[in-house]
């Protein structure tokens, strides 16, 4: 049998799991959906037990159509930011339903927090904050403002709290018992000191939080533990097999899309959507705030600017207009639409949106609607107002704008948005043949590293391959104007909508 790493990407829609080989091949994938809801305005929360019983049904079924072709011989985890999970010291979920990274119940414990600092100076608290941490988000989605509300809402259960554990953390717990992170993750803390790579004590300090609370940080490679024999006895995996910490997955993936040196970019698509760049140094900004994560390796920072609205809305448009299943054909009714589709405008913002949008209060708008329009004329509405983000965000972060960008993600698969980026940023853009597995191969990337089966990342950049490039088409610049001259004025709408609407 030939050797191979099982990756978990513990993504906010489910878990996918990949089979890589020691050649940077994914060889075979699974993928088990699980739910979030959402019991109130703002908050997003899921359910542990969901991510493990993903876990164990995706490995298995990806280790039963295997056909004992491949011996998995270690694991590595991609999981998602910002999750909040309290658990006592065998790693048990304190609370049935946990906050994910887009939930804000930290709002009021953020703004207490920089409020301490008298009302003259919270802006200028909240700007030094971000300097430290890079944290970019709307700040009440932070771990550490939520740890401060569990303490508020919940005492009874921050009196059992042990740990405060992120996504993929808890899933490596109950693989092999032991409770560690890595830097990526604990970077999107808010307690987390990009500079000296160290939690900040006065931060957790002024939020009366433990120090404790925190598990110790190991790097991305390093083998966290092995497989226990009731682990195994549940996913099908091999008793013994190490695990390594693995990374956040907004690192994960920029490892997977190439990012393995500073000065490369690529775009993702998909729930949300982001431009990143690898850098020596943070790219911070305190007026677009870009967020900035510790890359998984050694040296590295990944930043980037986000919009919040992209396959999410896109899979939201799909179902109200009854398309459920039918995406594919949504966008290819969207790609016949004319540039600008026909005077609709979106902005897609649906789910909130990032500082430079608006903040978490905002929400999307579709304007000039008239009797006319079709489904694809909503669609494409839609798909150009992901453009136009994703091209500010990339004028933004790309000093120097790389001769090609790499798009990954599951709304990289279609032509139609990577030609509007392409249009849009002035660049040609390519989809590697692995664009939809772009976090489950950092994660395997780190689990071949961390066990020495590669030295270095050689054989990931070898294996990456382009399936499909698209060219900008200069003509259509003119068409692109007048669109473009609309979605700001909506968007500049529905940033005053919001702030109308909070100070109520």
């Amino acid at each position: 049998m030939t050797k191979a790493v099982l990756a978990f990407d513990l993504g906010t829609g489910g878990c996918k799991a990949a089979l890589v080989d020691p050649a940077a091949r994914v060889v075979g994938t699974a993928f088990v959906a699980y739910d979030t809801g959402y019991p109130a305005p703002g908050r997003h929360e899921q359910r542990p037990a969901d991510w493990w019983d993903a876990v164990v049904r995706s490995a298995r079924e990806l280790l039963a159509s295997d056909a004992g072709r491949y011996e998995v011989v270690a694991v590595g985890l991609s999981g998602h930011s910002l999750a909040m999970v309290p658990v006592d010291a065998d790693a048990n979920p304190l609370l049935p339903a946990v906050p994910i990274w887009s939930d804000t119940r930290g709002e009021d414990a953020a703004a207490a927090y920089f409020a301490a600092a008298g009302p003259t100076h919270a802006s200028g608290a909240e700007d030094a904050w971000y300097g430290r941490t890079g944290n970019g988000f709307p700040r009440g989605m932070y771990t550490v403002f939520k740890a401060a509300w569990l303490r508020s809402a919940h005492p009874d259960v921050a009196a059992r709290t042990v740990r405060i554990l992120g996504s993929k953390d808890w899933v490596n717990a109950r693989l092999t018992g032991v409770q560690r992170t890595d830097q990526s993750y604990a970077s999107g803390s808010g307690a987390y000191d990009l500079a000296t790579r160290r939690m900040l004590p006065d931060v957790l300090a002024a939020l009366d939080l433990p120090a404790d609370w925190w598990p110790e940080m190991v790097a991305s490679t390093a083998v966290v533990g092995h497989v226990t024999a009731s682990a195994a006895t549940a996913t099908g995996l091999p008793a013994g097999i190490p695990v390594v910490a693995g990374g956040v997955d907004n690192s994960c993936m920029a490892l997977g899309a190439g990012l393995d040196r500073a000065g490369e970019a690529y775009v993702s698509l998909g729930s949300s959507n982001w431009v990143t760049v690898a850098a020596a140094e943070p790219v911070l900004d305190p007026v677009g705030r870009p967020f900035v994560f510790d890359h998984v390796l050694p040296g590295l920072y990944i930043s980037a600017l986000s919009t919040f609205g992209g396959g999410s809305s896109l899979n939201w448009l799909a179902g109200v207009l009854g398309r459920d299943g039918d995406l594919d054909a949504l966008l290819d009714e969207a790609a016949a639409a004319p540039v600008g589709a026909d005077g609709l405008t979106c902005v897609p913002t649906l789910a909130g949106g990032t500082v430079a949008e608006g903040g978490p209060a905002v929400r999307g708008a579709f304007l000039g609607l008239d009797l006319g329009h079709t489904h694809g004329h909503l669609a494409r509405a839609l798909v150009e107002g992901i453009g136009f983000s994703l091209a500010d965000a990339a004028r933004a972060m790309l000093v120097d704008v790389p001769a090609e960008i790499t798009a990954t993600g599951g709304g990289a698969r279609g032509r139609l948005m990577l030609q509007v980026l392409a249009d849009l940023i002035g660049r040609p853009v390519s989809r590697p043949d692995a664009a939809q597995h772009g976090a489950a191969l950092g994660a395997a990337t780190l689990a071949l590293l961390g066990t020495g089966a590669w030295t270095g990342t050689g054989p990931l950049r070898a294996a990456r391959h382009a399936a499909l490039r698209v060219d900008p088409r200069p003509e259509l610049a003119d068409a692109y104007a007048l669109p473009r001259v609309r979605f700001d004025a909506a968007r500049s709408a529905t940033r005053t909508h919001a702030t109308a609407t909070a100070s109520k």
